[in-house]
């Protein structure tokens, strides 16, 4: 049996931190510090890439719109998790 392990490296595949899936080659995640929302991109290569992190936000609103514009084609499973999370990271500014 696979087992995984889940790690704090924010560039590993079993980062514990990830929210979404975008695509194969987009995801978000929440820094290890616990204080934004981050928007990666793995190099292309697949598995043996590191991910490589593109933008940093603190809303909703920004990390959607930048969702958006980086990646051509969203899960719409990740849309929905997108959907639910606060406006702004860690609740009200």
């Amino acid at each position: 049996m696979l087992v995984l392990h889940r790690t704090h490296h924010e560039t590993s595949d079993h980062f514990a931190g990830v929210i979404a899936r975008l695509c194969s080659r987009h995801r978000v995640i929440v820094c290890r510090d616990n204080t934004q929302w981050i928007l990666q991109r793995r190099k292309k290569g697949g598995a043996e890439r590191p991910w490589r992190s593109l933008q940093y936000c603190r809303t909703r609103t920004a990390l959607v719109r930048l969702c958006a514009s980086l990646c051509a084609r969203v899960d719409p499973a990740a849309w929905a998790v997108l959907a639910t999370l606060p406006e702004h990271f860690g609740g009200s500014l």
